[in-house]
């Protein structure tokens, strides 16, 4: 009995000497000060105030999906398919791109994914195309 206490207190003693203290990480702290709002996904409805991009389309509907956790945005640009041009979809998404990171203080995008475009018919029966982007940004 004696042996198995005296066992006990040295690996006690033990891993209190080798125990090392560890200063906090800046970084770790300012993300567990983030409430879990700030963390989730956020849908940013745009105004269309990049008419002269697309001139062909009248009606755009422009969304951002940003996830300030890991920087990343997935942005749609829907429209009546028989008005859709890529070109169009694309220069719109890289104003927004642009107009994104002057308002949230990032440097550089990089492309995750093809962008895709996807057909469908709205509750009006209207055949619709929505165009979708994948970046991810970097400070």
């Amino acid at each position: 009995m004696k042996k198995i206490f005296a066992l006990f207190v040295a690996a006690a003693l033990g891993t209190a000497m080798f125990a090392q203290t560890t200063t906090a990480d800046p970084t770790i702290e300012a993300l567990n000060a983030q409430t879990a709002e700030e963390r989730a996904t956020q849908v940013i409805k745009i105004e269309d105030k990049y008419a002269d991009l697309h001139p062909k389309t009248k009606s755009v509907n422009l969304e951002l999906e940003y996830t300030p956790l890991t920087g990343e945005v997935r942005f749609y640009y829907t429209c009546m398919a028989a008005s859709y041009d890529q070109g169009e979809a694309m220069n719109t998404a890289m104003a927004v791109y642009e107009n994104f990171a002057k308002e949230n203080k990032f440097k550089h995008y990089s492309y995750k994914g093809k962008d895709k475009t996807k057909y469908f018919k709205d509750d009006r029966n209207v055949r619709m195309a929505t165009y979708v982007s994948y970046v991810v940004f970097t400070r």
